[in-house]
């Protein structure tokens, strides 16, 4: 596993830009911020942080584009599926007319486009929202940008898709992305994401209960993971055991200060926030180095 600095790296969240259905204490936070993965998003998360997310996915035409949700209706004014769309007709959407009028005519960025963009000293995580179909592509635009192990990293709920991308890119971090949840009685479920069985789409996986053994092993089979990025929300054993296996970990989607904090003391090394300058200020408050 890759060995971080001691400094824990603050990321912005799809560009620091703001869900659309998030719930209203976020949205009060910052409401006039740009609409999620465009370019104005995408710029401001690298003027708050040293580093911005994005999620990304494979179009009909074999391009990756900078988007969430498997079809384009919730952020964009027609509602196309991505996979099955070419990219001119994507990037005919108005992305942002939904967040604002001043936002009118912001269109979804191919990753070209937002590698293109990125300045120096700044990274670019990349949450891979396709099968490991994508990883061509994306090789092909790190390739074209001449964007490497400095620059890009890799994430994702699919260990066929970081597999498929770290065979091409060996130099490339990836972090397996994975989501907890609190069950009654203090019973901690973990899921992730697989390719179906019957076709080349992805599906959700749970276990009913956290087999530590179980995660540590899938990591690690073919040295092609460099940690876990964990939800915010989970067993309060996870420092410990990640510890104990010597895998180094981060978290999403910490907007509160507070709980950075906390993450931060049970060994998170990367945090990715909606909040990047207050989450940022919260860790330094307690003498906690970040980039």
């Amino acid at each position: 596993m890759a060995k971080q600095s001691d400094a824990v790296e603050i990321v912005a969240h799809r560009g620091a830009g703001r869900d659309f259905d998030e719930p209203v204490r976020d949205q009060a936070h910052r409401p006039a911020a740009p609409p999620e993965n465009t370019l104005p998003a995408i710029e401001l998360g690298w003027r708050e942080a040293a580093a911005c997310e994005i999620d990304v996915r494979l179009t009909g035409d074999g391009r990756v584009v900078a988007i969430h949700d498997e079809t384009t209706g919730r952020t964009c004014d027609r509602d196309l599926p991505v996979a099955g769309t070419d990219l001119a007709t994507l990037q005919s959407l108005d992305a942002g007319a939904k967040k604002g009028a001043p936002w009118r005519g912001v269109r979804i960025p191919a990753l070209s486009e937002v590698l293109a963009a990125m300045p120096e000293g700044r990274s670019l995580w990349l949450d891979v929202k396709s099968g490991p179909e994508i990883a061509p592509a994306l090789a092909a635009d790190l390739g074209a940008a001449a964007r490497g192990s400095d620059g890009v990293v890799l994430i994702s709920y699919c260990l066929e898709t970081l597999h498929a991308a770290k065979a091409r890119r060996p130099d490339l971090r990836c972090y397996w992305i994975v989501r907890f949840r609190e069950r009654e009685g203090g019973r901690w479920t973990v899921a992730w994401a697989e390719r179906a069985a019957t076709g080349a789409a992805l599906e959700r996986v749970e276990r009913p209960r956290v087999d530590w053994g179980e995660l540590v092993d899938r990591m690690g089979r073919d040295g092609s993971v460099d940690g876990l990025d964990a939800s915010r929300r989970q067993p309060p054993e996870l420092g410990a055991e990640m510890a104990r296996a010597g895998i180094a970990w981060g978290a999403w989607t910490v907007d509160t200060g507070d709980e950075a904090v906390e993450l931060a003391r049970r060994g998170a090394f990367q945090i990715t926030t909606n909040c990047p300058t207050d989450v940022a200020a919260a860790l330094a408050r307690e003498g906690i180095a970040t980039r």
